[in-house]
């Protein structure tokens, strides 16, 4: 699994910040120490129903690991959550919430930003591994995903769409590329064609100009290639960032995002990520939260 520098969609923005840990000190705030965390959410603790409850009770319940999350408010970063590189912290920022205090945060997009965080970390830092062996309901998930925002616009609602076989065979390739660091060659178009069928034959040598590592170039290749006509970065940003929010917008470009944001939106009561997205494709993305839960055994 690919871990991604930064975000090509969101003007570059880190995918984990650099902050040394005495500078983000002023970050903090003492009403927002894991001891509030803790109390808060105990608080609360019967309403919330998950199947990673039990973990998350018991991390944050121990005084030593439950130090590891700090609760920020940083307005230049616009996501909820990420790690810290120097010291692996879980970094939960306020700012996109609109809140200066944990107290005024709905309890479950605290929780919601925790069970993200304690799963990012684990994936971030190789304790858990996902390997391109379950990259298929990803996949499926982001075709649905797709025609579901998109195929009005692109002619992509019919079942029998020409254009949907073509754009599930490039959704492949770049979430083979992206995801999992296959090179941009033949063995990617094979592989794409294990989890999306498609001739691509007559077409291989215009496929083969794409560099499926970027999403700028994934999108490019919608666009070149009439699947989606016309289609750009900011069209795309605009739209999935209006329906889904930014934590899914991200997921679109990291692996270990798209994940624990498939999570988050297995969290009834969240808006961390819509959980309405699990509709789209409910085989797929039941397949990915039991992904998920390998984090969290």
């Amino acid at each position: 699994m690919i871990i991604k520098d930064n975000f090509e969609l969101l003007n570059k923005i880190p995918n984990l910040l650099d902050i040394p840990p005495s500078s983000l000190k002023t970050y903090e705030a003492e009403d927002n120490s894991p001891r509030h965390v803790f109390t808060f959410l105990t608080l609360k603790q019967k309403h919330i129903k998950h199947f990673t409850k039990d973990k998350i009770f018991k991390f944050i319940g121990n005084i030593e690991e439950r130090d590891n999350i700090k609760v920020i408010t940083f307005e230049k970063y616009p996501l909820a959550v990420t790690l810290n590189g120097p010291n692996k912290n879980i970094l939960i920022n306020l700012k996109p919430f609109d809140v200066d205090d944990v107290a005024s945060l709905n309890p479950n997009d605290l929780f919601a930003s925790i069970v993200y965080g304690y799963g990012f970390s684990k994936l971030i830092t190789k304790q858990v591994k996902i390997s391109d062996m379950y990259a298929k309901p990803i996949i499926d998930f982001m075709t649905s995903l797709l025609i579901r925002s998109f195929g009005k616009e692109y002619g992509l609602t019919e079942i029998y769409s020409a254009g949907i076989p073509k754009l599930k065979f490039l959704l492949s390739c770049y979430i083979f590329s992206s995801f999992f660091g296959y090179s941009n060659d033949d063995k990617l178009l094979r592989k794409a064609t294990s989890t999306a069928p498609y001739n691509y034959q007559p077409e291989r040598n215009e496929l083969l100009k794409y560099d499926y590592r970027s999403i700028t170039q994934f999108l490019k290749a919608l666009s070149d290639l009439k699947v989606m006509p016309g289609i750009k970065g900011y069209s795309f940003t605009t739209k999935i960032y209006r329906w889904y929010g930014i934590n899914l917008l991200a997921g679109f470009e990291d692996c270990s995002r798209f994940i624990m944001a498939i999570i988050a939106a297995s969290i009834g009561g969240s808006k961390l990520v819509p959980t309405f997205i699990s509709k789209f494709h409910e085989r797929a993305f039941s397949s990915i939260v039991e992904i998920g839960k390998k984090v969290y055994r």
